[in-house]
């Protein structure tokens, strides 16, 4: 497997810092797409890292390719990133990605990511990696806005790493 994604063993830290370098999303080099590698990092004085831009599928991609690398590499696994990558030993991953609209909770599409953020601020630890998709969704723009800047100010007031995507451009 390590071979066949031109993976590499990432230096595993207790440090909150992550160096993704030349990530690959691991799902489509083994379907022989061609990937353009990202270089992402958090950690230090970034604790948040927010992904904007049209929707053409780049930033979901490179929001689970972190997620991925993540997983992998505490799992053992080489990751397909550059041999200088660094991944830290995260107390839990916590993740909102998709839509989370349920007619028989009575939730809309909106109060579904908000109840998903709820339960991962509740169990939230320092330290831990937290993947939201399209951050505060399916409300008005500038109160969506507003709401998610206050989000993602409350996980990194919490310790948290975080990677963000979003269409909101003031966030």
């Amino acid at each position: 497997l390590s071979a066949e994604m031109e993976a590499s063993a990432p230096v595993l830290t207790t440090a909150s810092e992550m160096i993704l370098r030349r990530a690959r999303h691991p799902l489509l080099v083994l379907e022989g797409v061609p990937v353009v590698p990202n270089d992402l990092q958090l950690g230090g004085g970034q604790r948040a890292l927010v992904i904007t831009g049209p929707n053409t599928g780049g930033k979901t991609v490179a929001l689970k390719t972190v997620g991925l690398c993540v997983v992998m590499a505490l799992c053992g696994l080489h990751v397909p990133c550059a041999h200088d990558s660094v991944v830290p030993l995260v107390p839990g991953i916590f993740t909102d990605i998709g839509d989370e609209q349920s007619l028989q909770a009575h939730l809309s599409t909106f109060s579904g990511h908000l109840a998903n953020i709820r339960a991962i601020l509740d169990d939230l630890l320092p330290g831990g990696l937290v993947l939201l998709d399209e951050l505060v969704v399916g409300t008005d723009p500038v109160q969506g806005s507003a709401l998610a800047q206050a989000l993602a100010e409350a996980l990194v007031d919490r310790g948290a790493l975080a990677v963000v995507t979003t269409h909101y451009e003031s966030l």
